[in-house]
Formats: structure tokens, sequence, C-alpha cells
């Protein structure tokens, strides 16, 4: 893969253009000052060498990470700035980067997730980024895809670059070839409609033998339901979404989202999708362990999943079918880079997310760090992208007119409404309760979030 070269003048260009204020001067005035030889000091009032400023990356653990790994020589290279990544749990990044912030300990540039990232720059943790757009914009800005742009933002403003994109949690379908073959059922493909793939789940099902014929990577929590919800009603409305689009007033319990409960929930009675209990102690899951005919999950699936179940049976995969009436279920959702507002050297940390986020990034994750891609729509249609995983050149068009929104309550409260809808919702999906007897509770308790302030 060829990479354009940044090349120092490009990069002191582009620090320089921003107009931050000192810590664009110092930075720039470093970049540009020679290297003092070890144990001497440069001229008194001068900024220290280039290679004295450090970047630290908070950096998902795994191959997340490998993006940033991979570029930080190139970048060291060509501006003289030291990059660091530290490696964090992915678990743990909501936590550490608020409690890092407060105790002055964060890293320079930030990994997040909608599901904390607006609340994370309500509180401050976050630079905006709109001035850097305007003067110092990344190249082929047009390249992204508006949607994706939009569905970062927060009230217009800018504050980060995506790093994952998904156009749903549960937006493609990924099915075991070889299992449907062996069983004479047909192939899933493109035009089939969720009826189709009911139909072909219960034929590929044998509880018997512990064979489902359906999964999803969640059904509970908001974003992934929201994926599958979206599916079901008239493709111009909205009765699918489970809050209005202001975020301020839920809407589960509603017949819509009935129906909806009565077909997964008939699914889960029959054993053609499974319960939590099904899943246990199967590892990584049951489509890879090659018990389970079809599952729900990102675009990355394809690959993913045909890296796991190496030579044992082949994947394919389609988008997720559209509902009975034709709707196309979409929920935009990923993860981005941003910045500690706090950082000494913002202009360096927007130079390197610009870098990480780049096609060559974006092309480098799917061949490479074998994981799902960037918002750049040069990446989406790449030939080489789509020989190893033609979903990507498939959902392109959904990406281009546009995905539905993230489901972000008006405060920001996601992780709190999140937490309580997912553990009511499973009530249900466990047969703990029914539709007609708790979907109020489920709406109410979620409500009850939705409710409160904004946090300062």
């Amino acid at each position: 893969m060829k990479r354009k070269p940044i090349t120092r003048r490009s990069f002191l260009k582009g620090i320089a253009v921003t107009g931050l204020g000192a810590a664009s001067a110092q930075l720039l005035a470093a970049c540009a000052a020679p290297t003092a030889a070890p144990g001497t000091t440069t001229e008194e009032g001068a900024a220290p060498s280039a290679e004295s400023v450090t970047l630290r990356i908070q950096a998902p653990a795994g191959n997340l990470a490998l993006t940033p790994q991979e570029f930080a020589p190139q970048f060291k290279d060509e501006t003289g700035v030291d990059i660091v990544i530290e490696e964090t749990i992915y678990g743990e990044i909501e936590t550490k980067t608020q409690t890092g912030f407060i105790a002055g300990t964060l890293q320079d540039l930030l990994y997040g997730h909608h599901r904390w990232i607006f609340i994370n720059f309500v509180k401050g943790i976050y630079l905006e980024l709109d001035d850097f757009w305007a003067s110092s914009p990344p190249p082929d800005p047009d390249d992204f895809y508006p949607s994706v742009l939009e569905g970062n933002k927060w009230e217009g403003k800018s504050f980060n670059l995506p790093d994952v994109v998904h156009p749903g949690g549960n937006i493609a379908l990924a099915y075991n070839k070889t299992m449907l073959e062996e069983k004479g059922l047909p192939i899933p493909e493109i035009g089939w409609t969720i009826d189709d793939w009911t139909e072909l789940a219960r034929g590929a099902a044998d509880p018997d033998a512990g064979i489902f014929g359906m999964g999803f990577d969640s059904m509970s929590a908001m974003h992934y339901y929201s994926n599958t919800s979206r599916s079901f009603g008239a493709p111009d409305s909205t009765a699918s979404w489970i809050m209005d689009e202001e975020g301020r007033t839920m809407s589960y319990n509603t017949d819509l989202h009935g129906e909806i409960a009565a077909w997964y929930v008939s699914l889960l009675d029959d054993k053609v999708a499974p319960r939590n209990a099904d899943k246990e102690g199967v590892e990584p899951s049951l489509f890879v362990a090659g018990l389970q005919a079809t599952h729900a999950s990102t675009v990355g699936v394809l690959t993913s999943a045909q890296d796991q179940a190496g030579d044992r049976f082949e994947v394919g995969a389609i988008p997720l079918p559209p509902g009975p009436e034709g709707r196309q279920g979409t929920c935009f959702s990923g993860n981005q880079w941003m910045i500690n507002s706090n950082s000494a050297a913002p202009d360096a940390a927007w130079e390197f997310a610009k870098l990480i986020t780049s096609t060559e990034a974006g092309i480098f994750n799917v061949l490479e760090a074998k994981r799902q891609t960037n918002g750049r729509k040069s990446v989406w249609t790449n030939p080489e992208v789509n020989a190893v995983n033609p979903l990507y050149g498939f959902t392109d068009k959904v990406l281009t007119e546009g995905i539905e929104p993230y489901p972000m309550p008006w405060n920001t409260r996601f992780t709190e409404a999140n937490n309580i809808f997912q553990a009511e919702i499973d009530l249900i999906w466990e047969g703990e309760q029914t539709f007609a007897e708790y979907a109020a509770e489920v709406e109410r308790k979620t409500q009850a979030v939705l409710d409160e302030d904004m946090p300062s």
C-alpha cells in the first residue's frame, strides 16, 4: 500500500494555519528549532526541539490499536513528534477517560464510541475542532460520508474524526453457507425480506441437535435493537424508532414494537434463536462454533467470522433484509478520535488523527488489521477492500443515501438510559415478562433518564 508522505513542511503548514494560540506557536517553534545535543540546553527562551514533543495516544487494546501503531513511525520520521501508544481495555475507556481528565493524567488523543462521546464533549473533555476543519482540513474532506460527519456532531459542532463506522450493529446478515447447502436450504440473497430470513431460520434450526437458525450481536442494546426495529413499519415512518428525533420521549410501548416482540419471542420460544443460557460456555460464539445458521452483525462480520471459522465452513453475507413493508433498518454507530481539551499539543494530535483516519489507514484497517473501517467512501468502494469483503460495496449505497441517527437522549445520558433499557427488555426476551405486561415499564424506567437534566 503506497502512502502519501506527510513531510515536515506540510505538517508545519497544517499547524501554522490553525491559529489556536500559544500551543500552536510553541509546537511550530518546536518543530522548526534545531535539536539540542544530549546534555545541552537550547538558547534561553527557545522552545524545545520537535523530538521533545510527545503525543500520548489512548488506543483500545487489540486490533483497534494496530492502525496508530502502524502509522506512528511514519509520523515520527516525517514530523519529529514522538508517539506513545497506551493501550486501554475497551470496556474501561469510558470510565478512564472521565477519571483521567479529572486527575490530569489523560492522553492527548482519545478514543470513544457514540455511547459516551457526547456526554464527554458536553463536560468539556474533548476539544471543539471546527477551527481545525476550517483552516487545516483532512485531505479530501468531501470523501467522508456526509451522514457520518453529521452523525458525529453535537449541536452542529465538530469534535472528532471517524475511525470505525457502522451503518448498524445488525446491518449484515452472515450465514453458514456449508450448513445451508448440506441441509438443502436456499442461500440468502439481496432482495430477501425479513420474512424470507425467518422462514430460512426456522428451516435451519434443529433444537434436538443444538442448532439455531438465527442470532444477533444484540437485540437488547438501544442502538442494536434500533437497527432491527427500524426495519419494521412503513419506509417513510419513524414509528419503529424507540425515541423521538429530539431524544426527549421514549416510544417503546406501541403496537409496532409489540409486533416486533411477538416475532422475536416466538423465535426464542421455538429455539430458532438462542436465549442467554444457550450462549453460555460457547466460544467465541454459536455462529463461529458452527451451531447457528445465520447471524446479524456489523459489516466486518464476513471477514472476521471466516477468519475465526477457518476451513471448517464457508461464510457468506448479505445486508440485513428489509422488513415486511420494505423498510431498510439502519442505525449509525461507531468509534471516533477526539483531542483532550487540556492537551499541550492539540495541533500535533490533529495531524496524527488526520493520518490515522485517511484513505490509506482505512484500507489498512480492512486488509491488515482485519477490522471495520473508517468513514471514507474511497475505502468502502476500494476494489481491494471489496475483494475480501463485498459487503462494503453493498452498504456504500446505504451510507451514501444517509443512515438514520444514533438513538441519543437529548441530555447525552445514553449509558444510563441504555443500561436500564437493556436490562428491562431482556426480561421480555428471556421469557420472564411479556410485552403486554412489561412494555410500559421498560418505557417508564428509560424515560426517567431522559427526564434528567443535561450534565454540567
